[in-house]
């Protein structure tokens, strides 16, 4: 079993944490000197292996706008490792930039839409080399925001839906895009998107607005998911598709159905911007126990989000886990380089390549590190119940990995049972506001471990 440690960067963009302030009545006494609250001992947390939950797809983030300056750093092979060694991903999500001019008389991605549209073409290629050079294990999504202008209703990437001819929806002209995509791009991905959002439209970037069935307004997710199939089925290569990577959870309500009874769309995907910074996270829990009640039938990886300040984000994670019983993981920015959202990447970098980690990497770093592709979720109870505790155990049941969330105010000495097992080792990784992923050490089988007040640990059991 390895337990080893990677090499750290310390630079962190700077996170905004709304503080809680009590106001005191003055007097002509002082008041006294605040106490700190004293840790809490003789605390347990039990795990019982028997109880298995969702087989894990993992963790990881997605790398699409902006994320080309990495390719051009003087730094990128430090970025690289960060990414895709350090980090521990599973999954790596890539946006589809095949554009070419004049599609589809011009197939080729020599000359695109764009020169920023070709930039990121072949960065995305890029990325592909670099991750699976580090992780050959990784797997990698490829996701598309919509078709290009030829095959939409207004002739452009930005709103509308998809192109009508005499004959309908252009579906087979859809589908033949899909085969020019894998035929063109310098990668096979593992998993595709048809379609990200598909009930969503802006008018600030690409996308393309579908409804679940065809109406006489809108092109029918449901048909276009099955003539992209029809389309790559015999390729050698076959992604595994996806879907319906719907914007929130409501539509992923109406979305999925449509999807539900295809056998050859194994997982689910969605989105919850549903949720914000501001949502109480005990009101998450309805919402994400509802999609396993109505749609635990195959597993489900939530592909985009980042709506939520560092910590909350480890407490919505630790909800997916446990309520959706959600397979995989993967935050929205994983590098981003828009300096009035930049607290919210993972890795920040400035036009110039010079790059910043943030809380958001720790955050992640906490659950992808030691908890990989295969591994099962398996019951956890704690003897405090404000604790959040998810438990993953290893295939060959002698590795166990605890992510331990601490919204308390206050804190606690844990010790660590496993029903059935005998703990052989542990050791533990640690973050607290200012302080990410320290090192805990070697800790005794049967010592406790310190819990700080608004924290996350990672511990992993020699069993």
């Amino acid at each position: 079993m390895q337990y080893k440690i990677n090499g750290m960067r310390k630079g962190m963009a700077a996170v905004l944490l709304t503080g809680c302030f009590s106001i005191y009545a003055c007097s002509e006494k002082e008041s006294p000197e605040p106490v700190a609250p004293k840790p809490d001992a003789g605390k347990i947390i039990t795990v019982n292996p028997a109880t298995a939950y969702q087989e894990m797809i993992g963790f990881g983030g997605a790398l699409t706008w902006y994320s080309d300056r990495v390719v051009s750093s003087s730094k990128s092979e430090e970025i690289y490792q960060l990414m895709f060694e350090d980090l521990g991903m599973d999954i790596l999500r890539l946006k589809n930039w095949y554009y070419p001019l004049d599609y589809p008389v011009n197939k080729s991605p020599e000359t695109m839409l764009t020169a920023g549209d070709k930039t990121m073409f072949e960065a995305t290629n890029t990325f592909y080399r670099k991750a699976k050079a580090v992780n050959p294990n990784i797997k990698v999504l490829l996701s598309a925001w919509g078709p290009p202008p030829s095959l939409k209703s207004n002739n452009h990437l930005r709103e509308g839906t998809l192109k009508k001819d005499e004959n309908g929806y252009m579906y087979e002209e859809f589908a033949t895009y899909w085969s020019d995509i894998l035929d063109n791009i310098a990668f096979a991905p593992d998993y595709i998107s048809i379609q990200n959002e598909p009930g969503y439209v802006n008018p600030g970037w690409t996308t393309c607005q579908w409804s679940p069935t065809e109406t006489a307004t809108l092109a029918g997710y449901g048909q276009a998911f099955e003539q992209v199939y029809q389309k790559i089925k015999e390729r050698p290569d076959a992604p595994v598709m996806i879907g319906p990577e719907s914007e929130n959870i409501p539509a992923f309500f109406n979305f999925a159905p449509v999807v539900r009874d295809k056998e050859y769309c194994p997982i689910y995907a969605y989105h919850p911007y549903n949720f914000n910074a501001g949502t109480d996270i005990s009101q998450t829990t309805a919402q994400l126990g509802e999609m396993h009640r109505r749609f635990g039938d195959k597993p489900g990886i939530m592909t985009e989000y980042s709506a939520m300040p560092w910590f909350k984000t480890a407490r919505f994670i630790h909800q997916a886990m446990k309520y959706a019983h959600t397979s995989g993981y993967i935050y929205w920015e994983l590098v981003w380089g828009d300096a009035n959202t930049k607290d919210k990447a993972m890795i920040y970098i400035d036009g110039a390549g010079n790059y910043t980690v943030s809380p958001f990497y720790y955050v992640i770093k906490h659950f992808a590190k030691y908890v990989d592709a295969g591994h099962i979720r398996v019951e956890v109870a704690s003897s405090t119940p404000a604790l959040e505790v998810t438990g993953y155990m290893h295939p060959d049941r002698q590795q166990l990995t605890l992510v331990i969330v601490n919204p308390d105010a206050r804190a606690f000495d844990y010790a660590v049972e496993v029903t059935g097992e005998e703990v052989k080792g542990m050791e533990g990784y640690q973050s607290v506001e200012g302080n990410f992923f320290k090192p805990l050490g070697s800790t005794p089988a049967n010592g406790t471990v310190k819990i700080p007040a608004s924290s996350i640990t990672t511990l992993v059991l020699a069993i």
